[in-house]
């Protein structure tokens, strides 16, 4: 959260200078996935669901060479998730309904502009964990022993990771309104790399796909 904190200050700062600032709303939906899935005894399946997310972006950011996009944002976002792992011995299933909402910053590097009204930027999303909602079950059994059950809420105070990190792409098109202002209808797509819990299924990460609507104002 320390590292979201100090985007804010530095977005905070950036724009008492001339940029393109961009105010994002819209939907998204959230699909988990899992690497290693149908490796060795584990086994997992998701379901999506949809949100929403708002955005400030910050535009034609100059360092010296480099010219950036920087985004401040807010994301709600979950699904159900149904993993099981274990073996001869045993094994244990995890049934749960995650809504969580985080706070994020995002640095894109990689910016283009074509025919001078459809934009595409790539760069790296980090998130942090704001609050969490989550429900289900764990159940399991040990050869020899009586199958167990317990409810997710009686055991964890916090089910999701504190932090995130993936990598973003955009493509957005511009209607010039006035030659300050512009209406962007835009889709976006996120890929996690970091884990989205810290409670089994630990490995599960997240990729998003946003449908939103920008209003930008040119201020240079």
């Amino acid at each position: 959260m320390k590292k979201i904190f100090v985007g804010l200050i530095l977005i905070s700062s950036l724009t008492a200078f001339p940029q393109d600032i961009e105010i994002i709303g819209g939907l998204n939906k959230n699909d988990f996935f899992d690497f290693q899935q149908n490796e060795g005894h584990f086994r997992s399946s998701y379901d999506p669901d949809y949100g929403y997310a708002i955005r400030l972006g910050v535009e034609n950011i100059k360092i010296d060479w480099l010219t950036l996009r920087i985004t401040l944002g807010f994301d709600k976002y979950g699904g159900e998730i149904t993993a099981s792992d274990g073996g001869l011995g045993g094994g244990y299933t995890t049934e749960a309904k995650i809504d969580k909402s985080v706070v994020s910053l995002g640095v894109f590097p990689l910016n283009f502009k074509i025919i001078n009204r459809i934009d595409l930027n790539f760069g790296v999303e980090f998130s942090g964990l704001i609050s969490e909602n989550f429900s289900g079950t764990s159940s399991g059994w040990i050869m020899g022993e009586p199958d167990w059950s317990y409810e997710l809420n009686d055991k964890y105070d916090r089910f999701s990771s504190k932090t995130y990190f993936g990598l973003r792409g955009r493509i957005a098109y511009d209607f010039n309104i006035s030659d300050k202002l512009a209406i962007s209808p835009q889709y976006s797509y996120y890929f996690g790399l970091s884990n989205e819990f810290d409670e089994f299924p630990e490995s599960t990460k997240s990729m998003r796909h946003y449908f939103c609507i920008g209003i930008q104002r040119k201020i240079k």
